[in-house]
Parts: C-alpha cells; structure tokens; sequence
C-alpha cells in the first residue's frame, strides 16, 4: 500500500487445522502485528487482498459462490457486501472497480461495471462497456483511467486480439478497440501512469509481454526470455520493471530500458514460483515467492520478499 505499510493475507494453524490470517505492518516489515480476516473458504481459489490506503481494504473470492469484503477502519471490521460474482477489481484515484455477474458453474449472465468510493459502501453500477463473452477479465486503475481487458460476445472468430476499453474519467465513460492479449485467454494490466501500461497475456502455450506509452491505444511486443502462461510482470516506473517467467529453473529479470534488455537481480534465496509481485512506487516492491514443498505438512513453503531500489536488490521479510 505504502513504502512503511503493508498487509499480507495468509494461512495459520488454528483449531480446525489451517484458517486465514492478517498481518500488518506500519514499519517497513520490521514488526507485525496479527489481524483477524473475514470468513473466507480455506480451499479453492485463493483469497485476493487489496487496500487502497491505510484505512480502506477488500479481500474477496473470485469465483461462483465467492464472497466480498470491505473494511473502511485498517482491518479492523470487515463487512461482507451483496455484490455478485466479482470477476474483476482495481483500485485507483480513491476509487474501487468491479466487474461483477450472476454465474453458475456453466456460464455468467447480467455482467455489470461498478465504482464506489473506497471509502464507503457506495456501488453504482452501470452497463459494460461490451458484452464479455465469458468471466476472463481483468480490470486496472491509476488515478482518474481504467482499463478493462476482455473478449466480446463474438470476439472469438476470426479475431487475432481481445478486446481493451479505455476511460479517463473514473469509468463513466469508455472508448473501446483492440487490446494485446488473445481472446478468450485474458491477460494482465499492470499500469504506472495514464500513459504508461504494461501486460502480460498468456497465449495458451506460452505468454508474451507488451507495454503501451499512449495510454492503451497502442502496445509494442516486449522482447523477453521464455515466458510460461502464469508469468508475472510488475513494472514499477515507465521504463523499469521486473518479470519472473516461472518456467522450470527460470530467475527474476530486470529491465530499466523499457524491455529492450533484462538483467538478473540479487535476491535471497532461489524462488520455485512467484505467485505475485507488484510495486507501490518507482522503489518499494514485494514479491510472494514459493521456495519449495514442505512434505511434512504438505504445503508449498512460502516467503515475502521486499525492494527498495526498484528492484535491483530483493531481501527477505520475516514473517511473525
């Protein structure tokens, strides 16, 4: 959230063997304190914790039958609100996005685009700016812009590209053309600025990288070491950014030369898989790594790592 504070959602023993927990941090990562989390289903899809300032939060579930939280007092109450399947989420200029439907396990229906000030429980919704022809989307935010990446109803024959619709007035209004990812595939959206947007897209086998510096109506293919379908890029300025491809036996990679090349980071230790990594500002980053299976209780072993130089160099948080 900020350069000194931070939230981190994950899973403790407790009675019932393992159950969600909050920590939370005003230091840097340099002391913890314990929070309670919201009701959230231990297994299945994995919980999204997001806040937008040090009052304002969400966690949700992004699945049929998930629920959605708020709390506007540090994760201190949580409040669970009636918003439908939320598919997608962003935060940015002090406000909350959705895209939320009515799903069952075979398809959605009534898509909808929602705002609320992050601060209350305010939710307009409004129509989609297209009709999505299944949930894979995704939502981005930086100040007064959104961007929405999906497939139209439709957009699947014939069409080489999904489908990205652009607003700069808090998503009132939209402008929509092609976006860089592969129908029906979805992609990530990973903004800096309202010029500078980065993505990743899968594209069934393999994924590419792209980066647009107009805001979304134009992306340039990034040149980067191989890229699996879950590959993770978090850029944290207009030209810097670092990607972790996933592959077997891949490393982080570092660009401050907007993709033309990537160099390797110093980081604490060897990472199997990154899950996520996002940055705050142009130096404050983190990145949820996996470092191994733990067969004794039968997890993957995780660890947060944190930068402070826009990542170059990568240390260890210890976790309470």
């Amino acid at each position: 959230m900020s350069d000194t504070d931070y939230w981190v959602l994950g899973s403790a023993s407790c009675r019932v063997g393992r159950c969600f927990a909050i920590l939370r941090t005003t230091d840097g990562g340099r002391s913890f304190v314990s929070m309670s989390a919201p009701a959230l289903r231990r297994e299945g899809t994995v919980p999204t914790l997001r806040f937008a300032d040090r009052l304002d939060g969400f966690a949700f579930l992004p699945e049929v039958g998930g629920v959605f939280y708020a709390t506007h007092d540090g994760g201190a109450t949580w409040h669970k609100l009636a918003l439908g399947t939320v598919l997608a989420f962003a935060t940015g200029g002090g406000k909350a996005y959705t895209v939320t439907a009515r799903c069952s396990l075979q398809r959605c229906t009534r898509y909808r685009f929602e705002r609320s000030p992050v601060s209350a429980n305010a939710w307009r919704g409004a129509a989609m700016p297209f009709v999505p022809s299944g949930s894979v989307l995704d939502l981005a935010a930086h100040g007064s812009s959104v961007w929405l990446l999906g497939t139209p109803v439709g957009g699947q024959r014939g069409s080489e590209k999904d489908v990205l619709a652009r607003s700069t007035d808090d998503g009132r209004t939209f402008v929509t053309r092609h976006g860089p990812c592969v129908p029906g595939l979805g992609g990530e959206l990973a903004p800096t600025s309202a010029r500078a947007v980065w993505a990743v897209c899968p594209t069934g086998l393999s994924a590419g990288a792209w980066r647009s510096t107009d805001g979304g109506i134009t992306f340039s293919a990034l040149r980067t070491p191989p890229l699996v379908n879950s590959a993770q890029l978090a850029p944290a300025s207009r030209d810097t950014a670092v990607l972790s491809g996933n592959g077997a036996g891949d490393r982080l990679r570092r660009t401050t030369d907007a993709g033309a090349t990537w160099t390797v980071p110093h980081v604490p230790g060897r990472a199997t898989f990154v899950p996520w990594i996002g940055f705050t500002d142009a130096a404050v980053g983190t990145a949820l790594v996996q470092t191994g299976w733990d067969a004794s209780a039968k997890i993957e072993r995780e660890a947060l790592w944190r930068t402070t130089d826009g990542g170059a160099d990568w240390s260890k948080v210890r976790l309470p």
